[in-house]
Order: structure tokens, then C-alpha cells, then sequence
């Protein structure tokens, strides 16, 4: 005899089906003309569905659009000529044929990929599908989003309305690329973010228990008292008002002095300016001190020889203005410390371009201070060259003002964000030990009180009886002793638990500690 063992059935959501991602239809309008997509959750709604601009559909048709107007030329002239209609019409052939392979490689190469590669926005999360036939899926839930910008490069991509709407999330960030009306687009997701931030924050937080005991509940919190997390400085803060959120997070210090030009640097969402570094000002002098003089000798020549003053006085203003570009030059030529890296901005004589190095302080591995000279060091001047491993660059900080101390910031910023991620995780853990006595102790609190046995000695039996039933307790006489003639019959002479002694009281069962006493007799 078999027994068949029955399946356990489960519910039709958690039944894998045949394809759960990928299809030419990945969101689809439901009876209620709602859009719906595989995967979506119950109480999930899709608020905006995203792909990239048509006009990137342009460039690759443009093939195909070639074979159609040569098309119609050949066809002029097969009319114009028809005494070469057997040459006009094999290249009509020809044509035709590379215009099915331009339209079938065009639909198959970039239509169906511009098609299928969307980004689904809903009341709970970003998810990014791209691919046909090795289909992907990347889900961003709205809890890590921190802020949300829009990028817009250059002036074709404000005039046409396509641009970059950069997500900033916790430890990442993404990108959708080349959407149409990006800050549309931003100002859904920006809603929806804030949408979801209300609903979180109108959810009250879960409430201690409040503990009878004032000293318990001191020594829980005693116990339980976080740790203050360390924090670093924000050298933009003298620039807040320079802040823009629609914008990508950048070091909000410009150069090109009145140009005010950003830096081409981008920052993540938990990063920040910690410090710019400039080099020297003794290096400023020394590069303007031979143009100076010669600005100088230029004015005294312009009164010792006055027949050649054109020639003196523009060579002069051609040395101030050498003098300040130099300036500016110097200006821009800026080192920030971030909390993640380490940057090298070096910008070429205001706008002619900006070089950039950087170095993650993860890969920084060593630190050296070079002094070459008695003047750098009474001056407190120096080289710090900061080396990374293999093929990463290494950053040459050359002639910066206290390079001991900056060299003793970079290893404390260094160490921060091991700092940061140790006091987080303790204070997590002191809130959860917190949580988990104070609960444990309320719980005990209610079932259980705990009474110190009275003193009953010297008393007779009615009168101890009556206090020890104010603390919830009784007494049992147990038995009579005649060595105490000097105390009157019926007093209790002693007791067992000794006064003091902690008892346990459970007001549910009904039951009540004894106290046996002993009481005094004549002889």
C-alpha cells in the first residue's frame, strides 16, 4: 500500500511563474487603465514610466534614411535616362535591399533596446529594466534616495528639453540618462520621494514601557547611553548660499575669480568638503616679484624717456595683466580633502580647461613630507607627496603652507569613516539592548513585586499579622520557646526569612509569602 504525500499548496503570488522580467510589454494598462507591470506588489502603484528621448533614435536611422533618398534619386533619373532603365533598376534593387537591412538592423539594434530599456517610478521604489533577451532588473527602494538633481550639459540638451535626472542614494547613486523633460521628471520623483518620507514619518515610533522602578530605569538608561558620533568639518558652509539641491552636489567654491566657474568634480550623496588646501602664498610672491619689477621699471622709463611712453605703458599693462592671471592661476590651482578622497584641481589660466587627479583614501598608501630647504622650514613651507599602490596616481601637494598638519588631517579623515560606521553600529546595538531590557523588566514589573520581609520581633501575633498583610505577606506560627523570660508571653521571639529579606510576590496567583514565627512562653 503507497501513500502519496500531498503537496502543500501555496498562494498564487508566491507560485513562480514562466517569466517574471523582460517581454516587449514590460508595463501594461489594466482594466482600470492603471499601468501594471510583472512583479508589482498589491498595494504598489506606478506613478511614471521613463525611457530615453526619441531623438536618440535619429543618428541611427539616419542610414536608412540615406537608402530612401537615394532611392528617390535613382528614380529621377530612371526617369530622366530611361535608356539606362536596366542599370537604374538593379540599383533599385540594390537599394531596396540595403534599405530592409538598414530598417531591420535599426528596429533590431537600437528601436527594440530604446523600447524595452525603461525605468519604472512607483509609490515604493525606482526599478530599471534594460535588455531583451538577457533581461535585467535593478531595484532602488525609496528609503536610500537622499536627494535628486537634474544635469543638463549642454545647450542643445536645454533647448531640445532631454537631460541626466542623477539620483542620490545611500552609498551609490544612478543615473536616468537622456530622459525627456528631465526636471518633470524630477519634480514626480521628488514628490513621490516626499510623499513616501510623510507616510514614514507619520508612522509613530514604537513607545518604551515605563518602568516602576525610578533606579532600574536610570541604570537601563545608564547602561544603555549612546555614543556621540564624530563628525567632520564642512568648508562649504561659507558657501551655503551657493546651494542649489535641483543641482548636482559639487564643491560649492568657484574659480576663475569673477567668473565664478563650479568644478567639474561630483560629489556622492554622503560626501562633503572637509578642506581646501592652496599652496603657499610665498609661492604667489616669488612668481610675481620679476613681473612686478618689471611693471616698475616700466613706469620710471615711462618718465626718463617720454618719446617711447606708448611703448613702456603697454608693456606695463601687458605685465599686469600677466601678473593677474598668474594670480588667478594660483587661485584655482586648489587641493580639496573631501571625506572619501582627495582631490587635485588644476585649472589652466581661468577657462582653457581643468585637470583633475584623485585618490580614494582607501588606496592612499603612504604619506611623505619633503622640506628642501632652512627657508621652507622657518617658513613652515613643504612638499607632501601622497602615494598610492600599482597603477592609481599618486598627488603631489608642492610648496603648500603646514604640510605636517595637513598630513595629520588627511590620516584622521582617513580614519573617520571607520569611526563613523563603529559608533553607528554601537549605538544601534545599545538601542536594541535598551529596548530589550526596559521591556523585559516592565514585563517582570507586572507580574512580579518584589517586598522586603517587615519585622515582626517583639510583636505579638495579631499585631504582626496585620503588617505583614500591608506588604502582602502572612504569618505562621510554627512554635513556642520558654528561654526568654524576660519577654512576655506570646510575643514572637523569631522569625524565618530574617527581616530584610527580598520576597516574591505574584499578585495573579492569589498566594502570599509565609513568614514563620516563633512566639515566647512562660517557663
Amino acid at each position: 500500500m503507497s501513500t502519496q504525500v500531498q503537496k502543500a499548496s501555496l498562494p498564487p503570488e508566491w507560485q513562480p511563474r514562466r517569466r517574471d522580467q523582460g517581454g516587449l510589454r514590460q508595463v501594461r494598462r489594466d482594466g482600470n487603465n492603471q499601468l501594471t507591470f510583472k512583479g508589482q506588489d498589491k498595494d504598489e502603484v506606478v506613478k511614471r514610466v521613463v525611457r530615453q528621448h526619441p531623438l536618440f533614435l535619429v543618428r541611427p536611422i539616419l542610414p536608412a534614411i540615406g537608402v530612401i533618398l537615394a532611392f528617390f534619386a535613382d528614380s529621377i533619373l530612371f526617369i530622366r535616362y530611361p535608356d539606362f532603365r536596366a542599370i537604374w533598376g538593379l540599383i533599385d534593387l540594390i537599394l531596396l535591399v540595403c534599405l530592409l537591412v538598414a530598417i531591420g538592423y535599426f528596429l533590431w539594434r537600437d528601436f527594440l533596446i530604446w523600447w524595452v530599456n525603461i525605468d519604472i517610478i512607483t509609490n515604493k521604489r525606482i526599478i530599471s529594466c534594460r535588455g531583451f533577451l538577457q533581461p535585467q532588473r535593478k531595484i532602488i527602494t525609496l528609503d536610500k534616495i537622499s536627494q535628486i538633481s537634474v544635469h543638463q550639459d549642454t545647450p542643445w540638451s536645454i533647448f531640445l528639453s532631454y537631460g541626466n535626472v542623477h539620483v542620490y542614494l545611500a552609498g551609490g547613486d544612478y543615473d536616468l540618462k537622456n530622459v525627456p523633460r528631465p526636471r518633470e521628471v524630477r519634480d514626480a520623483l521628488n514628490g513621490i520621494f516626499l510623499d513616501y518620507k510623510s507616510a514614514i514619518a507619520a508612522k509613530p515610533a514604537e513607545k518604551l514601557p515605563t518602568l516602576a522602578d525610578p533606579a532600574m530605569a536610570a541604570l537601563i538608561g545608564k547602561l544603555g547611553k549612546k555614543e556621540a558620533l564624530p563628525t567632520l568639518p564642512n568648508a562649504d558652509e561659507r558657501y551655503s548660499h551657493r546651494h542649489n539641491p535641483e543641482r548636482l552636489r559639487r564643491p560649492l567654491r568657484r574659480f576663475g575669480g569673477p567668473l565664478r566657474i563650479p568644478a567639474e568634480v561630483t560629489y556622492a550623496a554622503d560626501e562633503q568638503t572637509v578642506m581646501y588646501v592652496q599652496r603657499s602664498k610665498w609661492l604667489l610672491i616669488i612668481r610675481l616679484v620679476p613681473p612686478g619689477l618689471g611693471v616698475l621699471a616700466a613706469f620710471v622709463l615711462t618718465f626718463v624717456f617720454s618719446a617711447f611712453a606708448i611703448i613702456t605703458v603697454c608693456a606695463g599693462l601687458i605685465l599686469l595683466i600677466g601678473m593677474g592671471l598668474l594670480t588667478v592661476n594660483y587661485v584655482d590651482d586648489v587641493f580639496i580633502l573631501t571625506n572619501k578622497r582627495v582631490i587635485d584641481i588644476e585649472r589652466k589660466f581661468i577657462f582653457f580647461y581643468e585637470e583633475r587627479i584623485e585618490a580614494d583614501y582607501k588606496n592612499i598608501r603612504d604619506i611623505k613630507i619633503k622640506i628642501t630647504n632652512i627657508f621652507e622650514n622657518m617658513l613652515d613651507v613643504g612638499n607632501l607627496y601622497i602615494e598610492t599602490p600599482g597603477n592609481n596616481p599618486d598627488i603631489k601637494m608642492t610648496l603648500v603652507d603646514h604640510p605636517y598638519f595637513i598630513a595629520d588631517k588627511i590620516n584622521q579623515i582617513k580614519n573617520f569613516a571607520q569611526k563613523l560606521t563603529d559608533a553607528k553600529t554601537k549605538n544601534t546595538r545599545q538601542d536594541e539592548l535598551t529596548k530589550w531590557f526596559t521591556s523585559v523588566v516592565a514585563v517582570l514589573e507586572k507580574k512580579m513585586v518584589n517586598q522586603g520581609v517587615p519585622n515582626l520581633k517583639t510583636l505579638d501575633l495579631w499585631s504582626a499579622a496585620e503588617r505583614a498583610a500591608e506588604v502582602g505577606m502572612k504569618v505562621v506560627p510554627v512554635g513556642e520557646d520558654d528561654s526568654y523570660p524576660h519577654i512576655q508571653a506570646g510575643k514572637i521571639v523569631s522569625q524565618d526569612p530574617q527581616p530584610g529579606t527580598l520576597m516574591s510576590i505574584d499578585p495573579e496567583s492569589g498566594e502570599r509569602p509565609q513568614i514563620h514565627v516563633v512566639l515566647s512562653k512562660r517557663g
